[in-house]
């Protein structure tokens, strides 16, 4: 094989390297741009999905929405917890720090008896604390109720150490002052106020003590009576309005 024959085929073999290499990185590049335009922005008509987050670009979640399997445990003070009674599909909302903030749950079945069992509760928490107003709608054995609630809750900082110490205490005294003290923090949830229609059919009005007894409640009953009924702390009438109504309705 000639010199020349030898210089030529080096040549060729340069270019088609050189050719190879731009080819390569002009693909990567297409490759990076058409990533970073997806990461951007996608459009889609319809997906199926379990679960979607979304997050902050640092990467902290905001919104949560999700089925009844992938619902994320409750967070709270900075602490993963447990989430009460059955998992359910629905929002969960986060604020800067990454606790649970509120949402809207919702499920429906029917029970053994065919009556359905279901609702929907979309509740607001206060920051450091749990659900502070819950407008929901439930129905359960037969009977339904569908209203506004305002609750009293204190901080978990305040209460939650209480309730681990008083969990770990022995039966006596101090774990009954533990309680005690659980209670005076705010660790117990207690309905002040509601607004709807109660489970006896009544729309109603009931607004309740610091200990979430009812001690004001007006209504309007089945027969189209109004009442005001003012209630002692063991639930007992004091006073019915008008004067000749029976005692809460009945």
């Amino acid at each position: 094989m000639s010199q020349d024959l030898i210089s030529e085929l080096q040549k060729q073999n340069r270019r088609l390297k050189l050719l190879l290499f731009i080819g390569t990185l002009t693909g990567g590049s297409l490759v990076l741009l058409a990533a970073k335009s997806n990461l951007t922005y996608q459009k889609f008509t319809e997906i199926d999905v379990e679960r979607i987050n979304i997050i902050t670009p640092e990467g902290k979640k905001e919104l949560v929405i999700s089925n009844r399997l992938r619902m994320p445990e409750p967070v709270l003070g900075g602490k993963e917890g447990k989430r009460v009674g059955p998992a359910r599909p629905g929002l969960i909302f986060y604020n800067e720090i990454g606790d649970e903030n509120g949402g809207l749950v919702f499920d429906g079945k029917l029970d053994k008896s065919g009556h359905p069992s279901s609702g929907m509760h979309f509740s607001m928490d206060r920051f450091g604390g749990d659900q502070q107003l819950a407008l929901g709608h439930y129905e359960s054995g037969g009977t339904m109720e569908t209203g506004l609630k305002v609750f009293d809750r204190g901080l978990i900082k305040d209460y939650d150490p209480l309730w681990q110490a008083y969990k770990k205490a022995p039966e006596g005294p101090e774990k009954e002052a533990l309680l005690k003290k659980w209670e005076e923090a705010g660790g117990r949830q207690t309905p002040r106020l509601f607004v709807g229609r109660s489970r006896d059919k009544n729309p109603s009005v009931v607004l309740a003590d610091a200990k979430g007894r009812p001690r004001i409640m007006m209504m309007v009953t089945e027969d189209g009576s109004p009442v005001l009924d003012f209630l002692d702390d063991k639930g007992q009438v004091l006073q019915s309005l008008p004067q000749n109504a029976e005692a809460s309705g009945k």
